[in-house]
């Protein structure tokens, strides 16, 4: 069997983490260590894999995806990435495999997931550990990271211009006349770039309009606390004049957001307009609030993923890229002019 990055880490006695950070030449590592990893891997005969320019015919490309519960509501946003590079990748006769996982699962338990279907490359849709990707990519297996920016100055990734889309939400908004706005925030510690981003973008279309954004008018929404958010927009608009606008951080917020709404008596749009960037929920459902949102195209961007992960099975260009997809205006009726 050939030997395997995880061998070398065990016989040295250090982890993969550490194993990857001496062959790539990063990180703090001491003289000792690095030399054990070394010596490790001429024990063993392991070497990094040497990349050729020739796509192996019927290799598995892995697509990493989560199975934890708090993820499940972006299945139905993700399916036209899946989809799309599952597409491009099968023109050149490659497999893509779907491999479930936990946000809590060690790097070696990915690892030998991978290893068992024999990947040659890896797609990780919103899940990111720099960890992880720098075992894979030292073993020769490219990574390309999609929808989650915060790894762009490390790794190959294809993400979302959210600066862009909440700027234009914002104006958006504005040009209806909205000056009065809440920011209905989400603090999700998986994509914290996003929340920045977002919010960056937001406040900068209201400062070059003029408008002061008071810190009261931003609020919270804690899925394991609704009672909270429900007092906080109560008492936001229990002010006279009270706000015109909700900018949520996405429509799957704005949609929990307006069932609340709801429940305290203030109406979409005819009391209060609603815009959030994303797609995430499914507007072809019945049931499902139609929002004005800054939609994002993700069968493209399951097509310039593929393109990227080819181009890197087959040039190999040293510089890390990073594309952005810019958001566009979807109207559905949850805003209104003033």
């Amino acid at each position: 069997m050939k030997p395997k990055l995880k061998d070398v880490a065990k016989i040295a006695g250090v982890s993969m983490t550490t194993a990857s950070l001496v062959f790539s030449n990063q990180g703090r590592i001491s003289e000792e260590t690095r030399t054990k990893v070394q010596n490790a891997a001429d024990f063993i005969g392991y070497s990094r894999k040497r990349k050729s320019s020739d796509i192996e015919t019927d290799a598995n490309i892995a697509i990493l995806y989560s199975v934890d519960p708090d993820w499940a509501f972006i299945l139905t946003f993700i399916r036209p990435i899946i989809s799309e590079i599952e597409r491009e990748l099968k023109k050149i006769n490659l497999n893509t495999v779907l491999i479930p996982f936990h946000h809590d699962a060690e790097d070696a338990e990915i690892v030998d997931k991978l290893e068992g279907i024999e990947c040659k490359g890896v797609f990780s849709i919103h899940y990111g550990k720099e960890s992880l990707f720098s075992i894979l990519e030292d073993s020769g297996i490219p990574v390309i990271v999609v929808m989650n920016n915060k790894y762009q100055s490390k790794f190959y990734s294809v993400g979302v211009d959210n600066f862009q889309g909440a700027y234009e939400g914002a104006l958006f908004l504005i040009e209806q006349g909205h000056r009065n706005i809440i920011y209905l925030d989400y603090k999700r510690h998986d994509l914290p770039i996003l929340s920045i981003d977002r919010f960056i973008g937001f406040k900068k279309a209201l400062d070059e309009k003029g408008i002061i954004f008071p810190e009261s008018n931003k609020a919270y929404y804690n899925p394991k606390d609704t009672g909270q958010c429900r007092k906080d927009l109560s008492e936001l608009f229990s002010q006279e004049p009270h706000p015109s606008a909700l900018f949520c951080i996405d429509d799957d917020i704005a949609g929990r957001a307006i069932q609340l709404l709801k429940e305290i008596g203030i109406n979409i749009p005819e009391d209060v307009s609603v815009i959030a960037p994303g797609d995430v929920l499914d507007y072809s459902m019945p049931y499902i609030p139609q929002i004005t949102t800054m939609h994002i195209d993700t069968t493209y961007m399951g097509h310039i993923s593929a393109q990227m992960m080819i181009t890197r099975l087959t040039h190999y260009p040293e510089e890390v890229h990073v594309l952005k997809v810019r958001q566009q205006l979807v109207r559905r009726g949850s805003c209104r002019k003033i």
